[in-house]
């Protein structure tokens, strides 16, 4: 988002075919109201990207727009996460929206301004409808005269669309070609490889380990599972800089997300030379159930270290006879790495691109004698296959704009290998994108 153009046009406030203008919404506390937002951003991301200017009046006779002071239930209802989850919602393929507030010269109300993105290789339409907002499930929208966002009505604006669709794919092809002819020069700092990574961070939590009794639960001798990722370009200006979006920009698809930043000893995050880590171990607190540890580097690494959930004792807590344990979940891993998927678009959408190159590593410990088993009885799934291998892991190469058009296929892929190592089980595609789609769906 460029501050200074936002900056001028919020002083002089104007629609047009890539600015959209609206009032608070009531706080986008209905579908309606959220269903109207995602209909203007599905336009503008059509028409080439643009941005909306929330909290304002219709424009005035002089061609002006006053400002509306929000209600109390309209202060702080704008968020990221707001924003990327209506468009989640109602917008296929979902574009990565950037939110900032800006105040106009004079005044004291801050206005949340979204941006638009545009380039896209494909066209965005409507993934389900909404009566109230007139949009329709399906439909693609665009930016007509007046500053009206509406479907094509003619073949001249149809032309337009595709002539765009096209331009962006040309641009990546010529980008490939330039990378070809010129490659990038290579840096003369040797770059961490993610097995290094990997290594590095699990000799840093071991080390940790080393307060606790050897018998001590909080050391996962049981086992425990790990993810990594690399991302490349990452370019970050400050440690303070990713940990402010690390603490307040980054999704939250559960109660307990990846990842997890806490604000209280022992267990907020810390910096180290290159990055943040954290270690959510407080042995005085009855609810601290996960003693997570997680560590993301300014260079673009990430880490974190998970108990399963299936050890806990509320595991399959409503069932009786309990089911015999160790246990490896049918459904927990998807639902965890859709929500790790979206941590590293999201991370990638303020330090890298959309275009950036992602590897991610799922390592998993302890799991010899581990059986296949369901905590939704909902789901009708082999529970009785054994792994025999005490480590199972699996690597992916992805790029960070596939995760918001096929993170499903990237979940499966990731995943799929895992529970072949359980008597050549098969996991459903089916069964991935239930559990994605109640991820994404997860509310606050």
């Amino acid at each position: 988002m460029n501050n200074d153009v936002v900056q001028f046009q919020i002083n002089n406030l104007q629609e047009s075919l890539d600015v959209e203008v609206k009032n608070w919404l009531n706080g986008l506390q209905s579908n309606d109201d959220k269903a109207r937002l995602a209909k203007e951003i599905i336009a503008l991301a059509n028409h080439g990207g643009g941005y909306i200017f929330i909290g304002f009046e219709d424009e005035d006779d002089n061609g002006f727009h006053p400002e509306i002071s929000p209600e109390e239930i309209e202060l702080g209802a704008f968020t990221q996460d707001t924003v990327s989850s209506l468009v989640e919602r109602f917008a296929e393929p979902a574009c990565q929206c950037t939110l900032g507030n800006f105040t106009r010269d004079g005044s004291d109300i801050s206005h949340p301004v979204i941006f638009v993105p545009g380039e896209h290789r494909t066209p965005i339409w409507a993934k389900r409808g909404n009566e109230a907002a007139n949009l329709k499930q399906k439909t693609v929208y665009i930016r007509g005269v007046g500053a009206q966002s509406r479907s094509p009505i003619n073949q001249d604006e149809w032309e337009k669309l595709i002539d765009r669709l096209v331009k962006a794919r040309q641009g990546e092809m010529l980008s490939s070609i330039r990378d070809i002819l010129s490659p990038p020069k290579v840096s003369k700092e040797p770059e961490v490889g993610l097995i290094d990574w990997v290594q590095s961070s699990e000799a840093v939590w071991q080390e940790r380990l080393k307060i606790l009794s050897e018998d001590s639960p909080f050391r996962l001798n049981d086992g425990y599972w790990s993810v990594s990722f690399k991302i490349d370009p990452f370019h970050v200006d400050t440690l303070v800089g990713l940990s402010e979006k690390l603490d307040r920009e980054m999704p939250k698809h559960s109660g307990w997300p990846p990842f997890t930043y806490l604000h209280r000893a022992p267990i907020s995050p810390t910096p180290y030379s290159t990055g943040v880590e954290a270690w959510l171990l407080d042995m005085e607190s009855d609810w601290l159930k996960n003693p997570d540890f997680w560590r993301i580097d300014q260079s673009g690494l990430g880490f974190m270290v998970r108990p399963y959930q299936e050890d806990r004792d509320d595991y399959c807590g409503s069932r009786m006879p309990r089911p015999e344990k160790p246990c490896f979940d049918w459904l927990i891993p998807s639902y965890r790495m859709a929500e790790i998927f979206k941590f590293v678009e999201r991370l990638a959408s303020y330090f890298s691109n959309q275009d950036a190159k992602v590897e991610m590593r799922v390592e998993y410990h302890g799991m010899q004698g581990r059986r296949l088993e369901c905590h939704d009885y909902h789901y009708h799934l082999w529970t009785e296959a054994k792994c025999t291998q005490d480590k199972v892991e699996n690597t992916i190469s992805f790029s960070v704009n596939q995760i918001g058009t096929n993170l499903e296929e990237l979940v499966w892929g990731l995943l799929s290998p895992i529970y072949a190592q359980f008597e050549f089980s098969k996991l459903s595609k089916d069964t991935v994108k239930s559990m994605v789609e109640d991820a994404l769906s997860y509310r606050r």
